[in-house]
């Protein structure tokens, strides 16, 4: 009996902690199976950061390093613990002291480095980073950029766009509008349809609506804008 005793003591003491690297995942529920050896765990619940009113989603890899913690070395309360360092699982990413980042298996990565206080998001070609709020969408993409939003607002002392801007509805303006023809010539507007002006309209320095021609007699041509 006592030989007994002892031989549960010393496997329930060799169960406490294992360590050992996940065999296989279930996302639905939550659930890993650990190996440690030839001995692989029952579906087992993995620790995470977060799992209360604010939650954290992170499944462990197959193959990724873990531990399986029981208490009293009693499994059937076990849990495991993914994501520790080691030589024979591979070691980190990284190596920088000023850096905290996440590194995926697509080659994406989020990295903020409190040393130069620079914040990065890296998304491999073909993929996209979105942002949303309620019926407000940003979606970045290697292309180009959308933004879906009913209303928006730049607060903006000073604005240059280095390309063509095409406005696919109406455009307004309270504070005037000044331009020059480009570098490849031609006018400076181009209107397709007409055009209404309340005002008067002033024309190589002259004034549209106020300017006066000089007769030249009968049957000949008035002359040019006085």
């Amino acid at each position: 009996m006592l030989e007994y005793e002892i031989g549960e003591m010393d496997r329930r003491l060799a169960c406490i902690v294992q360590q050992g690297t996940v065999d296989a995942v279930s996302y639905d529920p939550p659930r890993c199976r650990v190996r440690v050896g030839d001995w692989v765990s029952d579906w087992l619940p993995w620790f995470t950061v977060a799992a209360g009113a604010v939650r954290f989603w992170r499944p462990p890899s197959e193959g990724e390093q873990a531990s399986v913690f029981s208490s009293s070395g009693e499994l059937s309360s076990a849990y495991a613990v993914p994501g520790y360092y080691a030589e024979q699982h591979g070691e980190a990413a990284r190596s920088s002291p000023n850096e905290t980042a996440f590194d995926f298996p697509d080659g994406a990565s989020q990295v903020y480095d409190h040393a130069s206080h620079e914040y990065r998001i890296d998304v491999p070609a073909g993929g996209r980073i979105v942002f949303r709020i309620g019926g407000t969408e940003l979606e970045l993409r290697a292309d180009g950029v959308m933004l879906r939003t009913p209303k928006l607002l730049g607060d903006v002392p000073d604005s240059t766009f280095t390309g063509n801007t095409t406005t696919e509805q109406r455009l307004t303006f309270n504070g005037g509008m000044q331009g020059k023809a480009g570098a490849a010539g031609g006018p400076a507007v181009e209107v397709d349809g007409g055009a209404r002006y309340t005002a008067d309209v002033e024309i190589g320095g002259k004034s549209f609506l106020g300017h006066s021609h000089m007769e030249q007699g009968d049957g000949a041509p008035v002359s040019p804008p006085l």
